[in-house]
């Protein structure tokens, strides 16, 4: 059996003080790959703030311990001040843990080309080893919308690595498109979840009798609690859609609830000012950002996991809303077709991209319908999106450029 490989993680996108929740799922990708290689994590994370500031954040937050099944790696967050160019910030702050590094890695995993991409695509050729790119950007779909002079620093990392890992052939198409001279292989590796974390509940009973979802579900009234998770951003995820067309759902339906997780970012009180206004403050409820955790424990709460973007590559909380036995109901946008197929499935509904208030209606009147196998969808879960599939995704990639 071959030893396991090192692989040294530089990350564009990365949980910090900073931002805690931005590149989470670059966070799982590097748990996945930490079950079957050596891994070290660099993140290069820009401070709006002083030197003062920086120096706080790195003696709190600069070196972290992890560990996965008994496997430990370290996470180093590279604070540094927010300056211009910010390229150049990124540059020191990586050829800083170069130059003081005690080992060489066998290849360079990194995850989203800018800004982090220009420094670990020169670090890895003064090594003299490969680079494998996986990208999460949504930008690659209006690139041309970007500064020149990022474009052009984008075309050069991508043409600089040796494989391509896209986490939807939708994105992958994009960036190929953006970049067409690029000679990278290309794999497309999904997104990762943790189905030991994320998981159908246990039967909720009191006294022995069935109460909460486990009583709804056995009533056959399994379509009446909706769930919205994300950054609620809305010109992404068009929230303002979303609670449009809930208004119109639950005029027919005086038994739906809808609950919103997340927006860290977001102007919540915008949305609440409008739930407030239209009388639906006991039926649409926003418990700003949770832990994982929290998510879980909504996702085991509610019926069906509801997406209205207007862009996606194929957000995690698609399968990790599979893992805990519940459908999705999406709008039909980037990759996430590639695995909820068009119109009504026994994964949930796919939308049309630009869906009214009518689609939603008529869709959420199908969804009414079926039985929905909470095994059968965390199964198909597992089998793609999980640490070990993932993991061993990785893997096949890494032995495939090495080779």
């Amino acid at each position: 059996m071959s030893s396991p490989l090192k692989v040294l993680h530089v990350a564009s996108w990365y949980p910090s003080q900073v931002h805690s929740s931005l590149g989470n799922f670059v966070e799982r990708h590097v748990e996945a790959v930490a079950k079957v290689c050596e891994v070290e994590v660099w993140a290069p994370i820009p401070v709006q703030g002083s030197a003062t500031s920086v120096a706080k954040m790195r003696d709190r937050d600069g070196r972290e311990q992890r560990e996965v099944d008994g496997k430990t790696w370290t996470v180093r967050r590279m604070y540094h001040e927010a300056t211009r160019p910010q390229l150049l910030g990124v540059a020191r702050s990586v050829a800083n843990a170069a130059v003081n590094a005690d080992w060489t890695p066998d290849l360079v995993h990194l995850h989203v080309s800018y800004p982090a991409g220009a420094a670990a695509v020169a670090w890895a050729k003064r090594w003299g080893v490969p680079v494998v790119l996986t990208e999460h950007w949504t930008a690659y779909h209006e690139f041309k919308s970007l500064p020149w002079w990022r474009r052009r620093v984008i075309r050069d990392v991508v043409k600089g690595v040796d494989a391509l890992c896209p986490v939807s052939e939708d994105l992958g198409r994009a960036v190929q498109k953006a970049v067409p001279a690029m000679k990278a292989q290309v794999h497309v590796v999904p997104n990762v979840v943790n189905t030991d974390l994320f998981r159908p509940a246990d039967p909720a009973l009191l006294a022995g009798v069935p109460v909460g979802a486990t009583r709804r579900r056995m009533e056959g009234r399994g379509m009446e609690r909706l769930l919205h998770v994300s950054s609620l951003n809305d010109d992404q995820k068009n929230i303002t859609g979303l609670l449009s067309a809930l208004r119109a759902c639950m005029a027919k339906n005086e038994a739906l609830k809808a609950t919103f997780v997340g927006g860290e970012k977001a102007a919540l009180g915008t949305f609440k000012a409008w739930v407030v206004e239209h009388g639906l403050e006991q039926r649409i409820t926003f418990t700003g950002p949770l832990d994982a955790q929290g998510v879980v424990k909504h996702m085991q709460d509610h019926d069906v996991l509801v997406l209205n973007s207007r862009q996606e590559n194929f957000p995690c909380v698609i399968p990790e809303a599979w893992a805990c036995g519940i459908p999705v109901m999406s709008t039909d946008v980037g990759g996430i077709r590639e695995h909820l197929p068009e119109g009504l499935s026994d994964r949930g509904f796919l939308l049309p991209a630009e869906a009214t208030d009518e689609d939603w209606e008529q869709a959420l009147d199908a969804m009414h319908g079926p039985t929905w196998d909470p095994e059968a969808l965390r199964a198909m879960a597992e089998k793609f999106f999980s640490m070990e599939a993932v993991g061993a995704a990785y893997e096949a990639v890494y032995r495939s450029v090495l080779g």
